[in-house]
């Protein structure tokens, strides 16, 4: 056991890590949020979000959570947390059913997108800067498996509370009440003991809490610094997204099937920069590690929603437009002026509307039908 003190611009955290598979230092660093509900921030150096990650180092975090999960009774449901561990969620449901030889874990990700087909459920995340998160009924296909799954994983990058997941965990319960057991899955564990028994009651169920590092922190905020205010956003709740949405991880699929598409022709010799955008991510970083898997010297990361400000473990902030047509602002963090960027798209509609390959000078390709294969 050790303890860390962590200075952000709003403060600090204390850290004491009980359990690291991986030294803390190698997973996160610290930032503030421009989000006065919440400060602070852990930026993760291994999710391919805010930080610019080798695809092979993502693939082996997915690796070690799979394969804590990858033995638990089936039918396995596991579900990704958008927007931020849609490429986790994915690639440990992936990796179990490849390290299990399973054909029996369905995957879905959660997602703030408008789609005109049923809704399973939906859930608020309290202190989210985008608080709405639905869950898509399956297609017909794969419904017995949605509604029979024995054990239930949710993933995201770092569980601070359960609080989120709990909800997810009762609403799906409604469409399963006979679910054995719950999983709780990430990379940074700060839940203590005694919240995981409480956690354990509320849902009635033996909960399993998979992680690479574990131990609990607090906050304490610096009175000085002012509050940042959250960036306006408007979304219409009258519009669909289905004109410009294509992947099928919103409404369900059988993980181990995954099928590359074609990759874009980069040039040798010169480092990459792959960039998946908001949810979909998965796809483009199956692209970036066959990539690097070629001989390239590639990183990854993903557009966010997420505001935070310069400082800490933030270097650079670029701004722009969503890619959907919300007009929701939308951001990219660190992005190394060394390397080309490549925007990945899951709609080419998307390629001609979109300012950010020419606001960084970068290019651009869209994956649609070659992943609904998967």
């Amino acid at each position: 056991m050790r303890t860390l003190t962590l200075p952000i611009q709003a403060g600090r955290l204390i850290v004491t890590v009980r359990r690291e598979e991986l030294p803390l230092e190698h997973c996160l660093g610290c930032a503030t949020r421009q989000n006065p509900r919440r400060l602070y921030l852990f930026v993760s150096k291994v999710l391919g979000k805010h930080w610019p990650v080798r695809p092979t180092i993502m693939r082996g975090i997915h690796a070690r959570l799979a394969a804590k999960i990858a033995d638990l009774p089936g039918p396995l449901l596991v579900i990704g947390m958008a927007e931020t561990a849609t490429v986790l969620g994915r690639g440990v449901a992936e990796e179990a059913a490849l390290h299990a030889g399973r054909d029996d874990v369905l995957y879905l990700q959660t997602t703030r997108y408008r789609l005109s087909r049923p809704l399973a459920f939906g859930f608020d995340e309290c202190h989210s800067h985008a608080p709405d998160h639905a869950v898509y009924l399956p297609d017909p296909a794969l419904q017995p498996l949605f509604r029979a799954a024995r054990t239930l994983v949710l993933v995201d990058d770092e569980i601070s509370t359960g609080r989120t997941l709990a909800e997810l965990a009762r609403a799906y319960m409604e469409y399963n009440p006979g679910v054995e057991r719950i999983v709780f899955a990430c990379i940074t564990n700060w839940l203590s003991a005694a919240r995981r028994r409480e956690l354990a009651a509320l849902l009635e169920r033996p909960v399993l809490f998979p992680a690479l590092v574990e131990g609990e922190f607090q906050f304490e905020p610096d009175p000085a610094f002012p509050p940042p205010t959250l960036p306006p956003v408007a979304v219409s709740l009258a519009r669909y997204h289905d004109g410009v949405v294509a992947d099928p991880a919103r409404v369900g699929l059988i993980a181990g099937r995954w099928r590359l598409p074609g990759l874009p022709d980069c040039p040798r010799g010169q480092p990459l920069a792959i960039i998946g955008t908001g949810e979909y991510a998965y796809a483009p970083f199956r692209v970036a590690l066959a990539l690097e898997e070629q001989g390239h010297d590639v990183r990854f990361q993903s557009t966010t929603r997420s505001p935070i400000l310069v400082g800490d473990a933030i270097a650079s902030r670029w701004e722009f437009p969503d890619n959907y047509g919300d007009d929701i602002p939308n951001y990219l963090y660190n992005l190394d002026p060394g390397r080309l960027p490549v925007i990945v798209y899951e709609h080419p509609a998307m390629l001609s509307a979109h300012p950010l390959p020419g606001l960084i000078g970068g290019l651009a390709l869209a994956l649609e039908e070659p992943c609904r294969g998967s």
